[in-house]
C-alpha cells in the first residue's frame, strides 16, 4: 500500500506493461487550493485507486493517499528532482516521499505512526492533490492600531490596510482539518475571510515587534511585509501551523495616519526637519523671499510693506543665528575631515626642534628645511641620553666624541 516512482523503481518490473489508469492534477491555480485527481482510462471503480495506477505530480503539488479519511502516503514535489510520474502498489510500504527544498518533517511525524506494513488494505484508496504554491492578493485590514513611531517620538493610531500571502506548509494537516472530503475542490475563499478575522487581533502586537526596525516611522511598515507575517506567524502559533498546515509568507499593510493626528504628525515632522541646521537655513531663506514679494504687492506701498516685515521682528536676527550655526557645524566638519585624514603617527614621531630652521618636526625629516633629525645618542661611561650637540654628558660631565 505505498507509492513508487515510475521509470525509477518500476524499470523492468511487471509494471513496464501500460498501467490501468493514469491520473493527474486538474485545476490548481491562485484560487484552488486542493482537488480530487482527475482519472484518464479509468477501468476500476470510479474516484477509488486501484493497484497499479500511475499519477503524475507536477511542480509545487503535493499528492496524499488518502484512507478513510486520512493520509496514508504522500509524495511532496516543491523542487524538480520530486516532479514526474508514481505508481500506487498494494504490496509495498508507504515511502513518504518529501520534497528537497523546504522543510517537510511535520508532514512526516504526523503520518508515519498509522500504516501497516505489507498486505493488501481492504479500505479504499483516494487521491488528492494540494496546491504548494504561494497564495496570493488576499486582502487584510483593520482600524485605529496604536504604533510607537520611533522616528517622530510620539504614540500614532494608524488605519493599515494591504494584502497577505500564505502557501500550505503541512498538506496533510491541511487535508485532516479543513479539507476532509476527497471529492472536494477547495477554493481559497472558503477559508481567507476566517485567516483574516483571526490576524485581525494579532495585527497591534506583530507593528509593535517590528516597530524598532522603522527607522524612518511608521511609512516603513509596508518596506517589513516578511518580518510581519513571521510575528504573526509566531502570534498565532500551533493553531495555524499545526492544526491547519498554513503560514503566512507576507504581510504587505499601507499605513494611513488617524484624523485626529494629522496635524500633530505634520508639526512633528516639520520639527524634525528643521532640527537640521542647513534644512532650516533654506527654510527661512524661502519664508524671507515670500515675504518679500508679499511685501512688494502692498496694496498700501512697497515701502509700508517692508516696514511691515521689520516690524514683525526677528527674521533677520534669526538668519543670522542660523548662519553661525551652520558655519560652526561647517567648521566642526572640516576639523573632523582633518582628524581622520592626518596619516597616522610613525613610530618614532616624538617632536624634536629643527637646528637649521628652528620648526618643530615629528618625522625623521624637518617639513620646512628637510634636515634630518639628529641621532640620539648616549653618554658612554654612565649611559645618559645626551642632548644633539652637547660637547659635554650634563649627568657625569664624560667628554663626548
Amino acid at each position: 500500500m505505498g507509492i513508487l516512482r515510475w521509470g525509477i523503481d518500476a524499470a523492468a518490473s511487471a509494471y513496464a506493461d501500460q498501467p490501468k489508469e493514469v491520473l493527474f492534477a486538474e485545476g490548481l491555480n491562485n484560487d484552488v487550493l486542493a482537488v480530487p485527481a482527475t482519472a484518464k482510462g479509468k477501468k476500476g471503480t470510479p474516484n477509488v485507486l486501484t493497484d497499479g495506477s500511475v499519477f503524475n505530480v507536477g511542480i509545487n503539488q503535493a499528492a496524499l493517499l488518502i484512507e478513510n479519511g486520512q493520509v496514508h502516503d504522500f509524495v511532496i514535489a516543491d523542487d524538480e528532482k520530486m516532479t514526474g510520474q508514481y505508481i500506487y502498489d498494494t504490496s509495498r510500504e508507504p515511502s513518504l516521499l518529501n520534497g528537497g527544498t523546504r522543510e517537510w518533517k511535520n508532514v512526516w511525524n504526523l503520518v508515519k505512526s498509522r500504516f501497516q506494513y505489507g498486505g493488501q488494505s481492504p479500505n479504499r484508496m483516494q487521491l488528492v492533490y494540494i496546491n504548494l504554491k504561494e497564495i496570493t492578493e488576499n486582502p487584510v485590514g483593520v482600524g485605529k492600531v496604536p504604533f510607537i513611531d520611533t522616528y517622530l517620538g510620539t504614540r500614532l493610531l494608524l488605519g493599515v490596510h494591504g494584502y497577505y500571502t500564505f502557501r500550505i506548509s503541512n498538506p496533510a494537516a491541511f487535508y485532516e482539518n479543513l479539507l476532509m472530503d476527497p471529492l472536494k475542490k477547495s477554493r481559497k475563499e472558503e477559508i481567507t475571510e476566517q485567516l483574516r478575522v483571526e490576524m485581525m487581533p494579532k495585527i497591534s502586537g506583530a507593528l509593535t515587534r517590528i516597530a524598532p526596525a522603522c527607522v524612518n516611522g511608521y511609512q516603513d511598515i509596508y518596506v517589513h511585509d516578511t518580518d510581519l507575517a513571521n510575528a504573526l506567524n509566531e502570534a498565532l502559533g500551533q493553531e495555524w501551523l499545526d492544526k491547519r498546515g498554513i503560514e503566512l509568507v507576507k504581510v504587505a499593510l499601507n499605513p494611513e495616519v488617524a484624523p485626529a493626528d494629522l496635524e500633530r504628525v505634520m508639526q512633528l515632522e516639520n520639527a524634525r526637519t528643521l532640527s537640521n541646521s542647513q534644512m532650516a537655513f533654506g527654510s527661512m531663506v524661502n519664508a524671507q523671499n515670500n515675504a518679500m514679494q508679499n511685501a512688494a504687492a502692498n496694496a498700501n506701498g512697497a515701502v509700508n510693506g517692508f516696514l511691515g516685515m521689520n516690524m514683525a521682528g526677528g527674521n533677520s536676527q534669526t538668519a543670522s543665528l542660523l548662519a553661525q550655526k551652520m558655519e560652526q557645524e561647517k567648521a566642526a566638519q572640516e576639523a573632523a575631515a582633518k582628524a581622520a585624514a592626518a596619516p597616522a603617527p610613525s613610530s618614532d614621531s616624538q617632536t624634536w626642534v629643527c637646528a637649521n630652521c628652528g620648526e618643530t618636526a615629528t618625522g625623521r625629516f624637518c617639513a620646512n628645511c628637510g634636515t634630518s633629525k639628529p641621532e640620539v645618542k648616549f653618554c658612554p661611561n654612565c649611559g645618559a641620553k645626551t642632548t644633539p650637540g652637547s660637547k659635554f654628558c650634563t649627568n657625569c660631565g664624560t667628554k663626548l666624541s
